[in-house]
């Protein structure tokens, strides 16, 4: 019933080889909403793109939201995952944010944490942290808590391990579909879908 998301994400490549996938759900739904979730999201693309390491820029942020906080009462949660596109090491670090997937070889598990959202724990907000070693095949899914909150997630494991790996859009419109059923619009509502592939020899990473 809002005409803004108040979730925000986006996704970009560094110059060594490390890719970043930001997704962050504000405080609420609506235009306020999406405010704290974009301010987030631009601060971090900032600072992770000029090299900062993945929790310092994490820290920061939160500091700074915090600081906001103290007038306006807002808070986002906060999906950063980091992905080394040579060697696919990298991490999972989350703030208040709603549990991740990664599906390997039809298996499932589910990454979560119990770190506060950016805004609310200036000096005490260290970020949930998971390392990861994603192989060929595997396949990573970020949400926000409209889609699923942990709780009940039966349904959204079941179409993971059931997904081919061929089209990345197509599970994430099947989830987003699935949780309108079961959940309703009640929230913002974002999926985001990875998967992982080697590109032919020669043309590059």
């Amino acid at each position: 019933g809002q005409g803004e998301s108040g979730d925000t994400g986006t996704w970009f490549k560094r110059d060594d080889g490390s890719m970043f996938v930001l997704l962050c759900d504000g405080m609420g739904s609506g235009e306020a909403a999406q405010k704290e979730s974009g301010l987030a999201v631009r601060l971090l693309e900032d600072f992770l793109r000029s090299g900062m390491e993945s929790v310092a820029a994490l820290r920061t942020v939160n500091s700074a939201l915090s600081l906001k906080n103290e007038e306006t009462g807002a808070f986002t949660t906060v999906d950063l995952l980091r992905i080394d596109l040579y060697t696919g090491t990298g991490e999972l670090c989350k703030l208040g944010a709603a549990p991740t997937y990664l599906r390997r070889k039809g298996a499932v598990s589910r990454m979560s944490g119990a770190a506060l959202p950016a805004g609310l724990a200036e000096g005490e907000g260290e970020p949930d942290v998971t390392q990861l070693e994603l192989r060929e095949g595997d396949c990573v899914l970020l949400v926000s808590d409209g889609i699923a909150d942990g709780t009940e997630d039966g349904w959204l494991r079941e179409l993971m391990t059931q997904f081919d790996g061929e089209s990345p859009k197509e599970l994430a419109r099947l989830v987003m579909e699935e949780s309108e059923k079961r959940v309703g619009a009640a929230d913002d509502r974002t999926a985001v879908v990875i998967t992982l592939k080697k590109r032919p020899e020669g043309r590059g990473e």
